[in-house]
C-alpha cells in the first residue's frame, strides 16, 4: 500500500466527567491528526466508565476491523503505566491495530 493512500482510521475518547465543548476539541484534534497523517477518521468511540474496559476495546476494535486507532495522548487514556501498557496491548496485539497518539504529552512509564 503507498503512502500517498488513504485510510481508514477510528477515535478514542475517555470522556468521564469531560465537558460538551472539551470533548468536542478533542474530537476536533483527533481529527487533525487523521488529516495530517492522510487518515479519514470515520468514527469516535466515548468511554464514560472510570476503569478501561478492554475487554469491550478489543471487541469493538475487531468488530469494526479498525487498523488505525488514534487517542489524544497516553495521559488522556491513564496516568498509571501498567494500564498504558494493557491498553496498547489490546490494541497492537489483540486487534492487530497501530496506535496514534495526535498530541502525546508525557513521558509515559518513566
Amino acid at each position: 500500500m503507498s503512502r500517498s493512500e488513504i485510510e481508514l482510521a477510528y477515535g478514542y475518547l475517555r470522556v468521564m466527567d469531560v465537558p460538551a465543548d472539551e470533548v468536542e476539541v478533542l474530537e476536533k484534534q483527533l481529527d487533525e491528526y487523521a488529516k495530517a497523517n492522510n487518515l479519514v477518521l470515520v468514527d469516535v468511540r466515548k468511554d464514560q466508565h472510570r476503569l478501561l474496559r478492554l475487554g469491550e476495546l478489543g471487541a469493538w476494535l475487531i468488530e469494526k476491523q479498525v487498523q488505525h486507532l488514534i487517542v489524544p495522548s497516553a495521559a488522556h487514556i491513564t496516568e498509571h503505566p501498567i494500564a498504558w501498557m494493557l491498553f496498547c496491548e489490546a490494541v497492537y496485539l489483540d486487534a492487530r491495530a497501530e496506535l496514534h497518539e495526535a498530541c502525546p504529552e508525557d513521558d509515559h512509564g518513566k
